[in-house]
C-alpha cells in the first residue's frame, strides 16, 4: 500500500494504492474507490443506513475487510498528520456505485484513480 498527495483541479486528494488493483481517493468532500475488477465504475463512500427498499438505479456495496482496514488506517494517518480538511471514514458501511463507462472501459485508457 502506498499513498500520494495529488492536486487535481485545485482540489487536494490523497490516493491510497493497494497492489495496483484498488485505488482509494480521499477528498475534502468524500471518499472514492476504483478497482481493476470493475473498471467501469467508481464507488463513493455512503454515509448512513442502506435503504431497505433499494432503488434500481443505485447499487450499494458493503465494505469489505480490505475497505475497512484501509479506511480505518487512513483516519489514523490523517490524525497523525493533523490534516483535518479531508473526509473521514466515520464508520460508514457501504459504497454507492456509479457507472462511468457505460459501453466498456476505453481500450487506450490507463487504469488510474478517479
Amino acid at each position: 500500500m502506498k499513498t500520494e498527495k495529488n492536486n487535481l483541479n485545485d482540489q487536494n486528494r490523497i490516493v491510497i494504492n493497494v497492489a495496483d488493483s484498488v485505488y482509494y481517493s480521499l477528498y475534502s468532500d468524500g471518499i472514492n474507490k476504483r478497482t481493476k475488477k470493475s473498471k467501469n465504475s467508481v464507488y463513493r463512500l455512503f454515509y448512513g443506513e442502506i435503504p431497505k427498499e433499494l432503488d434500481a438505479q443505485i447499487a450499494y456495496q458493503k465494505l469489505s475487510e480490505l475497505d475497512s482496514l484501509v479506511l480505518s488506517k487512513s483516519d489514523k494517518i490523517l490524525d497523525s498528520l493533523k490534516w483535518s480538511h479531508f473526509k473521514r471514514w466515520d464508520g460508514a458501511k457501504a459504497f454507492e456505485e456509479e457507472i462511468i463507462y457505460y459501453h466498456g472501459f476505453p481500450k487506450n485508457e490507463k487504469f488510474k484513480p478517479y
